[in-house]
This record gives C-alpha cells, structure tokens and sequence, in this order.
C-alpha cells in the first residue's frame, strides 16, 4: 500500500515497463532528426508499457533533479516502474525564415526505479 502526501502525485497514475529509449522520447527524437532544436528540461524517455493499462502513455519527462529511488541513470533496456503527475510542455524549433515552432506534450515522472539491466 502507497500513501502519498504530497499534492502533486494526488492525481498520479503508475507506470511500468521496458525503457526502449533512454534518451528521447519519441516525439522529441523525430523533430530533431528533422532539424529541431527542443529545450528539454531533464530527460526525456520512450517506454513499452509492461502489465499496465492500454491507455497508459508510452513517452515521459524526468525533471532535472528527479533522481531514481534505486540510483540507476536510466537506459535503454532497463525495466522502469513508477509515479507520473501532470504534464510539461517542450518547445521544438526549426531556425529557418520564418522560424517554426512544434509543442510537446511528456507526461512528468514525480517518482521513479530502474532495474540494473
């Protein structure tokens, strides 16, 4: 049984499953290989969901300062399971005349583990 007592995670939904990118989520992979810039303020990751919900979201942010409870980086290939509360907004944009702007929408992981791999 989980008790949280901070107001951020009162809306929270769970997530768990394999880390497919480690690095960026999907969304914010595909523009910058088409030449965006995104400001991405922590770490992005792309997961295959694993015994959770078929409307459980596949792409989060882990904040700056968000820190595993099991002290691993996260990674490609690691089992991830945790705690996710609103959302945060990414900014992509492609210099250009005129420049163009894309908005990202990631889910924010407030708590989170990875396995060793």
């Amino acid at each position: 049984l989980l008790i949280f007592a901070n107001a951020d995670t009162v809306f929270a939904g769970f997530f768990g499953g394999r880390i497919i990118n480690g690095t960026k989520a999907m969304e914010i992979d595909i523009l910058e290989m088409s030449g965006f810039q995104c400001m991405v303020f922590g770490t992005s990751i792309e997961i295959r969901p694993i015994g959770s919900p078929a409307i459980t979201p596949t792409s989060y942010l882990i904040p700056w300062g968000t820190i595993s409870d099991t002290k691993t980086t996260p990674a490609t290939g690691q089992l991830i399971m945790g705690i996710y509360s609103g959302k945060t907004t990414v900014t992509c944009i492609l210099k250009g005349i005129p420049p163009v702007t894309r908005i990202v929408i990631l889910d924010t992981v407030k708590l989170f583990g990875t396995s060793q791999i």
